[in-house]
This record gives structure tokens, C-alpha cells and sequence, in this order.
């Protein structure tokens, strides 16, 4: 097939991620590279809790220790019909797959139906947003991560809260909780947008989801001795990761300390914790300057939730796989780059390269390590978002200027 041929399916962007995925999964079984160590752990974990045994702080089991709730790991209980060999082969085709479901589905409600576009350029569009967030997305498929699970089920959460659904997707975003607590990133927006049905779902499912793990360990005492190590994990975990100038600290909050004279004002943990505070009430003025924006206009949810969805991993203190939470803000801004002003151009075209381009393959490791410590994917979601910003603004603008334009037609007739 010629490649005009190729790029005339509007569907050519998926069957080149599923050859791409398929291909790299050979190539990590001919390379004896396909561990998932992450999914070994989940899937380890779900086998104890048939069992009914411990599944926190096990000395056997070394660096890769369990550290999520116990609801997280009954998800993953129907892996353990399988042997871990095919169970592996399932989860790396299934984060494939969410994948494409995931670009389909944000390019369906960015474009909101529109038929005009190509297919060539839904093509361009959905490749080079995969692409921008490629290194972090093999990392997951590699490692058996469940970040791009989570950024799937944020966006099932907008999906069907524009489907007018609020209780899914009140039930989605508390599943969520339970992996890890980002989705908590949600929780003011949806108190400011007065969403409650969504809140009084999702607390409700908090509930129900918790007490799953009664059905395995009934008796009171085990039940409370399993959350009472998931507190202990979420103890340890924090206090490993409160070290403002750590190396691998990529928030927005160790970045900007350690590129900007605020650092000599650090001088001891009441000024950090009155720092923190100061730009967390910014950010927070930030979200809700850009929500104000966008109340009258339309997808405003959509680039909400993108928004909030990529500030995850410069509040999180966690790994530099949760940058492919900047995958809806790309897909967005790529979709809307021809109307976007040159300054936002650039910036969208910076933030893609800055996250995507450190693979450690191409840059070399000497060069990998120290965009790494620089903390360039940081930089690049700041680009990202300044971008989103002007193209809020932007279509505000030409919404205005329609509306006037029709008040004055309106008046010569």
C-alpha cells in the first residue's frame, strides 16, 4: 500500500500504533526485556488476596513491594485466571488498545463531529500526539504501569459526564481513587461547577469500593490490618518524597525553586510550607481564572478536565510516566493549531518536544540523565499550558466577535 494510499484512512493512526505496539512487543520477548515488574506486583498481590494472606511490606518480595489499596489490587484479580507469562501479553496489548481508544475519543470531542477535516490530517494530528508522549507510554507498556489506565478512566469520567451521566462517571473517578489519589485534582472543579450528583456518587462508591476487600478478609481484624498497611505505605512514600531539591523531583514547586531566587528564601520548613501554599493558591487562582473563561463556551469541560489532568504530574511527586497526562492538552492544541496565535504555536510546539524527545536511545545516557535532572518535561507542561490558556482566550475572543457581528447584522435587517 502507498503512503497517500495509507494516510487516506482516517483510521491509518491506529493500525500504525497497534503494528508499532505489536512490534515492540516482540521485540522485548526475542530481547528478554518483557519483565512488567509493575504488573507482576499487582498480579502477585491479587493471587495473596484470594489466599486471604498479607500483602504489604513482604521482605521477599525487595524493591518491588506493593504500596496500593487493597480495593486496587482485587482489579486485577481476573489477570490471575491466566498464567503471569500470557497475563503479561493480555495487559501490554489491553494499555495498547486503551491507547487508540483513548486518541479516538478525544478527537471525537475536540472535533465535536466536524466532517471537514481530512483524514490526512486526523492522521498528522493523532500520531503526533501519540508520538509527543511515545518515550512515557512505552515506559508503561514496558514496565506494566497503570498511569495510562488512570488517564483512560479520567477521561471515561469527562465522557460521560458530557453524556449527561453524572453517576458513572461519579463511580469512575472513585475506582480511580483507589490507584493512586490524583483524581482528588478533580474534586474542587467539580464543587465549583456545583456537580453534585458526581460528588455524592463518587462518595458513595468510595465507600462501597472500600469495603470490597471484606468479602476476602471477613474478620474485622484483617480487614482493618489491611488498611491500616496502606496507611503505612502511604506513610513511607510521603515521607520519602518531601525533600524539596531531590533529585527527580519534577513539581512545579521543586522547579521553580530551584530555577528562580525563591531558593535563597527557603531557609528552613515553615518557609517551604508557607511557599508551597503561596503557589498552590496561585495554580488554584490559575484553574479557576482559566474555568471562568470558558463557562459560556462550548467543549469547556473538555479543556477543563485537559488541564487538570496535565497540572497532575506538577503537583505529584512520582514518576516521569505521568507525563503522558499531558496527552488531552496536545491532542487539543495540535487540533486547533492552524487558528492558534504564533506565540501559542510555539509554545505547543516546544511542550511536545521537551516531553517527548529525552528517550534515552536517542539522546544518549550522559545527555538522558541530565535532561532528566533539569527537569525538561517540566518545562514542556508549563509551555503546554500557557498554550491552552491563549487558546481559551482565543476562542473567547472569536466567540465575542461572532456574537457582534451577529447583533449587527441583526440590526441592518
Amino acid at each position: 500500500m502507498s503512503t497517500s494510499k495509507f494516510f487516506s484512512s482516517r483510521f491509518a493512526w491506529s493500525y500504525a500504533i497497534l503494528f508499532a505496539g505489536i512490534l515492540l512487543l516482540v521485540g522485548e520477548i526475542i530481547n528478554g526485556r518483557f519483565w512488567m515488574h509493575d504488573l507482576e506486583v499487582y498480579y502477585r498481590t491479587a493471587e495473596r488476596m484470594l489466599n486471604g494472606s498479607e500483602i504489604y511490606r513482604i521482605e521477599s518480595d525487595g524493591h518491588y513491594v506493593y504500596k496500593y489499596s487493597p480495593t486496587a489490587g482485587m482489579y486485577f484479580i481476573p489477570f490471575i485466571i491466566l498464567p503471569f507469562a500470557a497475563a503479561k501479553i493480555v495487559f501490554w496489548l489491553l494499555l495498547v488498545l486503551l491507547a487508540i481508544v483513548v486518541l479516538q475519543t478525544l478527537y471525537r470531542y475536540v472535533s465535536d463531529g466536524e466532517t471537514a477535516v481530512t483524514a490526512k490530517r486526523k492522521n498528522i494530528i493523532l500520531l503526533l500526539s501519540f508520538l509527543a508522549v511515545g518515550a512515557h507510554i512505552h515506559r508503561e507498556w514496558h514496565l506494566g504501569q497503570v498511569n495510562f489506565v488512570l488517564l483512560a478512566l479520567y477521561v471515561c469520567m469527562a465522557v460521560l459526564w458530557l453524556s449527561k451521566k453524572p453517576v458513572a462517571a461519579g463511580v469512575v473517578l472513585a475506582a480511580t481513587l483507589f490507584i493512586k489519589p490524583f483524581g482528588l485534582i478533580f474534586i474542587p472543579y467539580l464543587i465549583l461547577k456545583k456537580k453534585l450528583s458526581i460528588l455524592l456518587s463518587a462518595a458513595l462508591a468510595v465507600v462501597v469500593l472500600g469495603l470490597l476487600p471484606f468479602i476476602l478478609y471477613p474478620s474485622a481484624e484483617a480487614f482493618t490490618g489491611l488498611y491500616q498497611g496502606w496507611i503505612q505505605e502511604l506513610l513511607i512514600e510521603m515521607s520519602a518524597k518531601q525533600e524539596l531539591f531531590a533529585s527527580g523531583n519534577h513539581t512545579i514547586f521543586s522547579v521553580l525553586a530551584r530555577y528562580t531566587p525563591i531558593k535563597f528564601l527557603l531557609f528552613n520548613e515553615t518557609a517551604i510550607k508557607v511557599y508551597q501554599l503561596t503557589l498552590l493558591a496561585c495554580i488554584a487562582g490559575f484553574v479557576l481564572y482559566i474555568v471562568r473563561q470558558g463557562e459560556s463556551l462550548k467543549q469547556n469541560i473538555l479543556i477543563d478536565v485537559a488541564v487538570l489532568t496535565a497540572l497532575i504530574p506538577l503537583f505529584a511527586f512520582t514518576s516521569l510516566n505521568a507525563f503522558l497526562f499531558t496527552l488531552p492538552c496536545i491532542v487539543i492544541l495540535l487540533y486547533y493549531f492552524p487558528s492558534l496565535s504564533t506565540v501559542a504555536k510555539i509554545l505547543t510546539v516546544a511542550g511536545c518536544v521537551l516531553i517527548g524527545i529525552n528517550i534515552r536511545d536517542l539522546m544518549g545516557g550522559d545527555l538522558y540523565r541530565f535532561l532528566e535532572r533539569e527537569s525538561v518535561y517540566t518545562f514542556g507542561t508549563v509551555a503546554l499550558l500557557i498554550a491552552m490558556t491563549l487558546l481559551r482566550l482565543n476562542i473567547k475572543k472569536q466567540r465575542h466577535n461572532t456574537g457582534k457581528i451577529y447583533q449587527r447584522n441583526l440590526a441592518q435587517k
